[in-house]
């Protein structure tokens, strides 16, 4: 995989973070769950905005995730929302997409080239998703 590539992958999974956040924010029910979803929010968006940056650097022209998968991640964020235990529900699908977040990492990680500045972004986007899934395990 070669550096824009990556570039472009750690800046789709950082603004679907974000957008996933953003789908579920609203129903959470306890304060500190709300607290944790802001502050991961927060983290996806520097994450979002090195990438960014690092891509128009490069002269590259980032590009965002689809509709599609705004529609189906809001359309099923909802669904998903309709039960009593709001708060458990949010927890399990931060932590279902913060895994699946990880398998990617991980999977770039083999294939990734060998520039400093997206190894380094790469990792932290890594380490970011397993301190949310870690966060979110109190609230499951």
């Amino acid at each position: 995989m070669d550096d824009e590539k990556r570039l472009q992958q750690i800046r789709k999974s950082a603004q679907m973070g974000c957008f996933g956040i953003d789908c579920v924010m609203h129903a959470a029910e306890h304060p500190a769950l709300a607290q944790a979803l802001a502050q991961q929010k927060a983290e996806y968006g520097e994450i979002f905005a090195q990438a960014d940056a690092l891509l128009k650097a490069r002269g590259q022209r980032p590009r965002d995730i689809g509709a599609g998968a705004k529609t189906g991640s809001k359309m099923m964020a909802a669904l998903r929302l309709r039960t009593p235990e709001r708060d458990a529900k949010i927890a399990e699908m931060m932590v279902q997409g913060n895994t699946k977040g990880m398998i990617k990492s991980y999977r770039a990680r083999r294939q990734c080239a060998d520039d400093a500045q997206v190894r380094a972004l790469s990792e932290k986007l890594l380490q970011t998703e397993l301190h949310n899934v870690e966060q979110m395990k109190k609230f499951l």
